[in-house]
Order: C-alpha cells, then sequence, then structure tokens
C-alpha cells in the first residue's frame, strides 16, 4: 500500500523526484491529501488506481502495468512514468 500511495503522491505533484530517482516516504500530511482510493488489479495484471486530489477536487486514474510503467490522468493533466522497487 505504501508504494501506491508513493506513486499517487508523485503523480498529483505532492513530493518531488530528485535527480538520483529516490523518491521520500510520503509525510502524513501529504497521506491525508492523498485521501481515500480506490485500487483494482485487471486480468492483464494492471493496476488501477482511481481517486480524488483533495486539493484541486480533480478526479485521478492512474494504471500501473506489470513492469512499473505508470500512465493516466489527473484533471485534464497526463502524467506518466516508470517505478521500480528500491534496492
Amino acid at each position: 500500500m505504501t508504494m501506491m500511495t508513493t506513486i499517487i503522491g508523485v503523480a498529483l505533484g505532492l513530493t518531488p523526484v530528485p535527480a538520483n530517482g529516490n523518491v521520500a516516504p510520503l509525510t502524513k500530511a501529504d497521506k491525508q491529501m492523498i485521501g481515500r482510493y480506490s485500487e483494482t488489479v485487471d486480468d492483464t495484471g494492471t493496476t488501477h488506481l482511481r481517486g480524488m486530489n483533495r486539493l484541486t477536487g480533480e478526479l485521478f486514474h492512474i494504471t500501473i502495468n506489470p513492469y512499473g510503467r505508470v500512465e493516466g490522468s489527473v484533471g485534464d493533466e497526463i502524467v506518466s512514468f516508470h517505478v521500480k522497487r528500491a534496492s
């Protein structure tokens, strides 16, 4: 669950991504800004995250494929990036 909230935090612009790609864990305040969201996995193994950006009231729909490719929309904005587990 922590990884999913971090992905949402990056997509919503709540946490910066430094040049080395190591994203700091979200703060409690950041997690509260994300609020509730739904998480489902489809037949292809793609995870779908849906919720509302509490800062703007915009809906988001973010997908993460099994290879770590993240794509989605936050309101009218399109987000796209790649994730990997920390080593």
